[in-house]
């Protein structure tokens, strides 16, 4: 998993993860609109789930439970 984010900075990222304590965040990639235009993303937070030949199977937008994301990952595989 990789988060994308158009509007953060590696410095205010990190001092989120700080002040959340998460210790092992996921990998984010800052993105200045190239990959949301290439994914046609409109709003946050947008959900895609890519299978191994790079395409889209699963979309959408809005916060996502941990049983949802689980499921929908374990139907790539």
């Amino acid at each position: 998993m990789v988060s994308i984010d158009p509007s953060e900075t590696e410095q205010s990222i990190e001092q989120f993860n700080d002040a959340a304590g998460i210790e092992e965040p996921l990998p984010t990639a800052l993105d200045d609109g190239t990959i949301a235009r290439e994914f046609a993303v409109n709003a946050l937070e947008t959900t895609i789930i890519l299978d191994r030949e790079g395409e889209v199977v699963f979309r959408e937008t809005g916060p996502k439970d941990e049983q949802t994301l689980r499921q929908e990952i374990e139907q790539v595989l």
